[in-house]
């Protein structure tokens, strides 16, 4: 029997301004589709736009998002 790993982690960063900005989203297999965010204080509307954004490339698994800022 093949075992065969559902699990995966990307980051990506940038810069505007005077902040940097990185997001790092991890992921396991699930039967369904569960997304959870992790968002900075104050930017908590963030996370129905980034919702609609994961339903419409995701089926299924246990997707956690983190999205961190840092002054440059």
């Amino acid at each position: 029997m093949a075992v065969v790993s559902m699990t995966g982690f990307a980051d990506a960063q940038g810069a505007f301004d005077v902040l940097r900005w990185r997001w790092e989203v991890r992921s396991v297999n699930g039967r369904s589709l569960d997304v959870r965010f992790r968002l900075p204080p104050g930017l908590e509307s963030m996370e129905a736009a980034a919702r609609v954004l994961a339903t419409e490339r995701f089926r299924r698994g246990n997707l956690q998002a983190t999205l961190i800022l840092e002054p440059q």
